[in-house]
């Protein structure tokens, strides 16, 4: 399976590592985008590297992306006028985590292959990673990042309801149409709670916003914002210190995964399997992998 990063976020400790992990996946990502060339419905980029100007490395390519005008659009109406097309196939490449994947492979498969890609990115082993506490809304929660990404992509998982332990049967993920059908279920229960505008909408805007949530959350764990977030970024989740920062909100995380509704719930109900599929809730803190009841079919790398 190709590059399959979904919502994560690298949450990187310093600007040295986040530039060479920002190689591989500019790198990884550009080949992918360009195998897809012939497909005249995916997008793509039109030069050999990522955005330089994006607020993170590989976050936006929205102005060197052959459907680059249509990111400074709202979604709804850019999808209601390509009915057919998959919104990860049009928008293929605008973001290192927007890589379209026409294969065939079960949920429970390309989540687990996400996973593994991700814990190529520095995992540290089993509750090897720091322990933290998440303030979120009233709720206290813990949980180990043993991967930049975790912090993150627990919380995430977490606002959503989508861990194992907060009611989806797993199992759902061995039939495609299924799980699915219940990420739609899930993504209209988001609208209905939220009723999101279509300007609160506009791809760019969703883009550039990944890297913000990345520093609230931090903000939510008590811990320093991302070394290589630039000023726009802390600007934009008002980040000052972490002892004077704006948390991040279920309403924010509700938004970033309603996109990928909009995209295709295809890749709304990909994003809800590795979400799944990797943590679970227990006791008010999040285990991950062989300490969940559905575990993925992979062998993590040892610290």
């Amino acid at each position: 399976m190709a590059l399959f990063l979904l919502a994560s976020v690298l949450l990187m400790r310093d600007a040295a590592l986040a530039e060479v992990c920002a190689s591989n996946i500019s790198t990884s990502m550009l080949q992918f985008t360009m195998a897809l060339k012939d497909n005249p419905e995916c997008g793509r980029l039109i030069q050999d590297e990522c955005d330089l100007h994006a607020n993170f490395p590989c976050s936006n390519n929205c102005p060197i992306h052959t459907h680059g005008k249509d990111c400074y659009r709202p979604v709804p109406e850019v999808m209601a006028e390509h009915p057919d097309v998959d919104g990860y196939c049009y928008f293929n490449g605008t973001s290192f985590w927007v890589a379209y994947s026409s294969g065939s492979v079960s949920m429970a498969e390309a989540a687990a292959n996400a996973i593994g890609s991700l814990q190529s990115l520095g995992y540290k082993g089993l509750n090897n990673g720091q322990l933290v506490t998440y303030n979120f809304e009233g709720e206290v929660i813990t949980t180990y990042i043993d991967a930049d990404h975790y912090l993150f992509d627990d919380l995430y998982g977490y606002s959503l309801g989508f861990l194992q332990g907060q009611g989806l049967n797993s199992s759902w993920m061995n039939d495609s149409a299924l799980w699915t059908n219940t990420s739609q279920q899930k993504c209209n229960e988001i609208q209905n709670l939220y009723h999101f505008t279509n300007d609160e909408l506009v791809l760019a805007d969703w883009l550039d916003f990944n890297q913000v949530i990345a520093v609230m959350t931090a903000c939510s764990a008590g811990m320093v914002a991302p070394g290589s977030s630039d000023q726009s970024v802390l600007d934009m989740a008002n980040w000052r210190s972490s002892e004077d920062c704006q948390p991040v909100s279920r309403k924010d995380f509700a938004k970033h995964h309603y996109v990928k509704c909009l995209l295709g719930y295809r890749n709304s109900a990909q994003d809800m399997a590795y979400l799944n599929l990797r943590a679970c809730l227990s006791d008010s803190h999040i285990g991950h992998l062989d300490q969940c009841p559905f575990s993925p079919d992979l062998r993590p790398p040892t610290a």
